[in-house]
């Protein structure tokens, strides 16, 4: 090999592990956050693919020299970046999930707010539970285990993969998983509070002449409020346990396509 296909050898694999990369941080939480501009991203998958490089290259990996089927292979690598992000984003779809149904039942459904890390409609409570799972995981160096799961990608998903992105019982069970534990999330709140609608349901069948639902808004809003409190201590342990869920689910969607 001479030395100018020693440097397009090179540059292609290059290019190749950096369009995984860039594919996972579109869509993964606090990479992907609306607020990092485009050029910080670029430039952190761009840092990153340097520091992987030796560790990917070490192992000889097939690079097409033609330009079509090139071309075909790094479409191929930003899929599977992509696919890496949609799993890792399904912690994120699960607090805002729950945030969703703290809000219906506490009345903060039309109050929606922007999500300022990915600049979309969502509950308040969903945005409150993103940030503070967010600071949680940045503050324990959760991240790390993120970008060492998607270097884990290459020992089950070589570059140029041949099968499809895992099966569809996988994703239709991932789906399932995200909603039932998006409930389990929320249930602290919202069962409490569906049990006190009990409650003043039974006190206005019981004393019809009073006026219960001028007063049971803000109500349940404090009470609302008073449960979120006294469950925050117990917040951090629930991010952890979703976290290494979500760890699993990445193993298991790289052992599916490995299959």
């Amino acid at each position: 090999m001479g030395l100018t296909d020693l440097l397009q050898w090179n540059l292609s694999l290059f290019l190749l592990i950096l369009s995984r990369w860039a594919g996972m941080i579109m869509l993964a939480p606090v990479f992907g956050a609306r607020g990092v501009p485009g050029f910080v991203r670029l430039g952190l998958a761009a840092s990153i693919t340097v520091i992987v490089y030796p560790m990917i290259s070490a192992a000889k990996p097939s690079i097409p020299i033609e330009l079509l089927p090139y071309i075909a292979v790094v479409i191929k690598e930003v899929l599977v970046g992509l696919v890496i992000g949609f799993v890792i984003y399904t912690m994120t779809s699960i607090l805002q999930g729950a945030g969703q149904l703290i809000d219906f039942q506490m009345g903060f459904t039309m109050g929606a707010a922007i999500d300022p890390v990915y600049g979309i409609q969502s509950p308040m409570m969903g945005n409150f539970q993103m940030v503070l799972a967010t600071m949680l995981l940045l503050a324990t160096n959760s991240h790390h285990y993120l970008i060492a799961a998607m270097l884990k990608s290459y020992a089950y998903i070589p570059i140029n993969p041949s099968n499809p992105p895992g099966n569809f019982s996988f994703y239709a069970q991932l789906m399932a998983n995200v909603f039932a534990l998006a409930i389990q999330l929320a249930m602290p709140v919202f069962g409490a509070l569906l049990v006190s609608d009990v409650g003043v349901g039974l006190l206005s069948r019981t004393v019809p002449q009073l006026n219960i639902f001028s007063i049971v808004f803000p109500v349940k809003i404090i009470f609302g409020f008073i449960i979120l409190f006294l469950a925050i201590p117990f917040f951090g342990e629930s991010i952890m346990h979703l976290f290494n869920t979500n760890m699993a689910w990445i193993l298991e969607l790289y052992q599916g396509w490995k299959q």
